[in-house]
């Protein structure tokens, strides 16, 4: 079979299943990848929306958290990945501005998001972790379609793997010249699988959530989880420079250390409150 330039699709004989890159709309090409990302923004305030309704909280606060944290996480995400394809971007400068193909990194976009709502929510006096509880269920309902905009903009490229649910892509798009393809595990598809799992647990977690802040913890842990499992499937994972150590293992790695280490001191400052409350008694 010849395929064409950038041609993606699931299993040996499944042409009904490619995937395309964009749709031409009244003759302008417009992408998958950047609908589906408005499609996300849309789906996380309905979720975040609800959220507040339902627990009585805020909404008009809310609402501008939400736009303070879509302007953020795309900043945040793009310098993120900017930073680690710099020569890219050091060749063709007017590429930063160019949002339609991919290009945005989920740890930037968290920490972009993190600092703006941190340094908002000190300005006006709010408390942080009710406010990222309510963001972070709107993110998490939202994450499934960025997910599917990944796998629309190839990215990211999977390791090789030749298996049930491979995913096989022109070898053209990316090395070689001739018609063949390359075959290779679908990590956009691992990772929408798994965060339709982190939102059905966080709806769990709200539910039966005992104290403030759990829920932002829950989905902190979740989604570094997350990108642990995606990156073990990457073909072309970011590493710490003079390194074979992909960066976003080590960003997981310390978040997850230090969730740890902030729930030991937790649990040890409880116990001692309850000796205190014991000796009192």
């Amino acid at each position: 079979m010849t395929l064409r330039s950038g041609e993606v699709f699931f299993a040996e004989q499944s042409d009904s299943f490619i995937i395309p890159e964009s749709i031409s709309l009244f003759g302008l090409s417009v992408s998958f990848y950047g609908i589906l990302l408005v499609l996300a923004a849309l789906v996380g305030i309905i979720a975040v929306t609800e959220f507040t309704r339902r627990l009585r909280r805020n909404q008009e606060w809310t609402l501008t958290l939400v736009t303070l944290v879509i302007l953020s996480a795309l900043l945040g995400g793009r310098l993120y990945y900017v930073l680690f394809e710099w020569q890219k971007f050091a060749r063709e400068p007017l590429m930063l501005l160019n949002l339609r193909s991919g290009g945005l990194s989920y740890f930037g976009a968290l920490f972009g998001a993190w600092f703006a709502v941190k340094g908002y929510c000190r300005k006006k006096d709010k408390d942080f972790l009710q406010s990222a509880e309510v963001l972070c269920f709107g993110a998490a309902a939202a994450a499934p379609f960025v997910w599917c905009g990944c796998a629309f903009g190839r990215e990211p490229l999977g390791k090789r793997y030749d298996g049930l649910f491979s995913v096989r892509i022109s070898a053209s798009y990316f090395f070689d010249p001739g018609d063949g393809y390359v075959s290779m595990h679908p990590v956009a598809i691992y990772g929408f699988v798994l965060s339709i799992f982190v939102f059905i647990a966080l709806c769990f977690v709200l539910r039966y959530r005992k104290k403030e802040g759990t829920v932002f913890t829950a989905y902190l842990v979740m989604q570094a989880a997350v990108i642990i499992v995606t990156e073990c499937f990457r073909e072309d994972p970011y590493c710490i420079w003079g390194t074979e150590i992909p960066v976003n293992f080590v960003v997981a790695g310390v978040i997850l250390l230090t969730i740890a280490v902030g729930w030991i001191r937790q649990l040890s400052l409880d116990r001692k409150l309850k000796k205190i409350r014991f000796i009192h008694n």
